[in-house]
């Protein structure tokens, strides 16, 4: 128990190490592509508890005290309900926070080269498909995906042709 209740860092020093990773993380994050927030592939959650591991010492250095971890996780859930706020509050910082819809599909024409460009495997899409009801890509009328990751299929109803 020695040290627990004495902060071996500057409690300064603890939130300004928070705002600077969650600035971070996020801004990779958002680099990474939308591919990154939808259905995690066991790839993706190693990099998930890697990055939690590589994180620790940058939030809270050689900190161990309970005040330390606890004043992190207060910084860290703050920035996350701003977040949250000025997405629900403004326009604009919805499309900047969370992004905006992708059309991968329309009328039974799959865009490759946009699939490419937000790094969605081809299997990925074609589940997404199956898990709608589709079973070709004739099936589909639009295909989003969304900002959180995941992807939209809106199926085509029986009789209604492809638009032109």
């Amino acid at each position: 128990m020695d040290g627990m209740f004495e902060f071996e860092t500057p409690w300064w020093q603890l939130v300004v190490r928070a705002v600077i990773v969650y600035i971070v993380l996020f801004a990779l994050i958002r680099l990474s592509g939308k591919h990154t927030l939808g259905e995690l592939s066991i790839f993706d959650l190693i990099v998930v508890i890697v990055l939690g591991s590589a994180v620790r010492t940058s939030l809270i250095g050689n900190d161990k005290s309970l005040q330390g971890g606890l004043m992190v996780v207060a910084v860290l859930l703050l920035l996350d309900w701003i977040s949250t706020w000025i997405a629900t509050h403004f326009t604009r910082g919805d499309r900047w926070l969370q992004g905006q819809p992708v059309l991968l599909a329309r009328d039974g024409e799959l865009f490759d080269d946009v699939l490419k460009r937000c790094k969605i495997p081809r299997s990925n899409f074609v589940s997404s498909m199956r898990k709608h009801g589709c079973r070709d890509l004739q099936m589909v009328e639009l295909a989003i995906l969304e900002p959180n990751g995941s992807i939209t299929v809106q199926k085509r109803e029986p009789g209604n042709p492809a638009r032109t």
